[in-house]
Parts: C-alpha cells; structure tokens; sequence
C-alpha cells in the first residue's frame, strides 16, 4: 500500500507532485511515524542530487531505516543493484531497468513489508 501511495505522490496522482525522496518519506509517515523534519528534509534528494548521487527513492528508502533502526539497508542496495542497475540516479536511469515511478514504489514497500511483518 505505501508503494502506491508513494508512487500516486511522486506522479501527482490526486495528490501534489513530490520528488522521489519526497514521495517515498511522504508515504511512509504514517506506517512508520516519520516527522514532519525528515519528510521535509528529502524536498532536495530527487532528480541525482541525494548525496553522492543516489536515487532520491533509494536515499530516502535508506535513511528512513537508520532513522528507525531497520536493518534493511543492504536489502534495499542489493535490490537496486540487481533489478536497477545500481543505487545512483545516474546508473538507474541510464540502464532503463526500472523507471523512476517504479523505484519509488519499490523503495517505499521494501521497508513497510518489514514493518507488516513485524506486527
């Protein structure tokens, strides 16, 4: 569920157009309790300006997991090596494995699935 939210948030679906990090924090602030200074704090990752270069979905997929002490970092950077072609925006977008829209449905369900399995 929060895969679509996300990606409706990044599309601007019946919601604002978000950035990539956006829309997945966006999505994530309910199941996960997110506040409102780390949901904000992603309006600058999108479009390969995350630090050095990530995807904004994958940033924000990955901060969000130190932020909650998740131990899904390595699940979320081996998936986008595999399925993406990498982790940075550049990588991802220039193999055309995955569109954008895509990685941040992905990036979102990748952490709730850990949540839902927990309760």
């Amino acid at each position: 569920m929060a895969g679509k939210i996300a990606k409706k948030h990044f599309l601007g679906q019946g919601t604002p157009r978000l950035g990539c990090a956006q829309a997945v924090a966006e999505a994530l602030r309910e199941p996960l309790g997110l506040d409102d200074a780390l949901v904000h704090s992603m309006v600058s990752a999108r479009g390969g300006q995350a630090p050095l270069g990530y995807c904004g979905a994958v940033y924000a997929a990955m901060r969000v997991a130190e932020e909650k002490a998740l131990n899904k970092k390595q699940e979320i950077e081996d998936y986008f090596k595999k399925e993406a072609g990498g982790v940075t925006c550049h990588d991802i977008r220039s193999r055309r494995q995955l569109m954008c829209a895509d990685c941040v449905e992905k990036a979102a369900n990748l952490l709730v699935g850990d949540i839902n399995n927990k309760k």
